[in-house]
């Protein structure tokens, strides 16, 4: 009887079958990495959105004269943290002006998130 060879592709099946979920784990991992990096931009998109928002309203507190108790250097809202610098403009006339600068960072990791900076004019 004669002596039967098996078929020369029939061992490759097993070898396909494992570099195709090999590559399929590649691109699975491709594609979280992408939807991770994704969701956190969103994150600190939200979060430079509030931040902008708190600035405008420190701001706005810090600049406008007011019966009410003028607001602090120092705060929080939230997450954020905020400070308020001034700085006077030179030169000597009826009218001061100052920059007021209002720095918005996130409590959690220092991050600045926003800077808005305008000018007071006080007598």
């Amino acid at each position: 009887m004669p002596e039967q060879r098996p078929h020369p592709a029939a061992g490759y099946l097993l070898i396909e079958a494992l570099i195709a979920l090999a590559i399929v784990a590649v691109m699975a991992s491709l594609l979280f990495t992408t939807i991770i990096q994704t969701s956190q931009a969103a994150l600190l998109v939200g979060d430079r959105r509030q931040a902008v928002l708190l600035a405008r309203s420190v701001m706005a507190a810090a600049t406008v004269e007011s019966s009410i108790a003028p607001i602090s250097e120092r705060g929080n809202e939230g997450p954020f943290d905020w400070s308020v610098t001034r700085s006077s403009f030179g030169g000597s006339s009826a009218v001061r002006l100052q920059q007021v600068v209002v720095t918005i960072t996130r409590r959690s990791d220092g991050r600045q998130l926003a800077r808005l900076a305008g000018v007071e004019a006080s007598r």
